[in-house]
C-alpha cells in the first residue's frame, strides 16, 4: 500500500526535520532577551507538529491503513473504496494544517530575527 509506505517514510524523517529548528528557536529564546516570547512561540509551533501527527492525525491514519487493508484484500472498488477516499481527504486536510504549524514558526522566528 502506497499510503503506508509514504506515511512510514514521513514518520521516520519528520522528527529529525523538527529537531533543528525547534532547538534553534529554543536556544534563541533562552539567549536573546529582546525576542524571548516570539522565539519561544516559534519553537513551540514548530515542535507541536510532531504531537499533532500522533494525536490528531493518528486515528485517521489508523482508519486509513485498516480500511486500505480491507480494500486490498477484496476486489478493487465498492463502498469500502469510497469510505477510504473520504478518509484520505480528511487526512490531507489535517496534513495541510500540520504543515502550516512549522511555517508559522518560521515566519515568526524570521520576522523576530529581522526586527531585532
Amino acid at each position: 500500500m502506497r499510503f503506508r509506505t509514504f506515511y512510514t517514510a514521513g514518520l521516520t524523517i519528520f522528527p529529525f526535520l523538527v529537531i533543528l529548528p525547534t532547538a534553534s528557536f529554543a536556544f534563541l529564546a533562552w539567549r536573546v532577551a529582546a525576542g524571548r516570547m516570539a522565539y519561544g512561540f516559534a519553537a513551540a509551533s514548530t515542535f507541536v507538529a510532531a504531537p499533532f501527527t500522533l494525536l490528531v492525525q493518528g486515528m485517521t491514519t489508523k482508519a486509513i491503513i485498516s480500511k486500505a487493508d480491507v480494500v486490498e484484500s477484496k476486489t478493487r472498488g465498492g463502498s469500502e473504496a469510497e469510505g477510504l477516499e473520504a478518509l484520505l481527504d480528511r487526512w490531507a486536510l489535517l496534513n495541510g494544517i500540520k504543515g502550516l504549524l512549522p511555517l508559522l514558526g518560521a515566519v515568526v522566528g524570521l520576522s523576530t530575527i529581522l526586527m531585532c
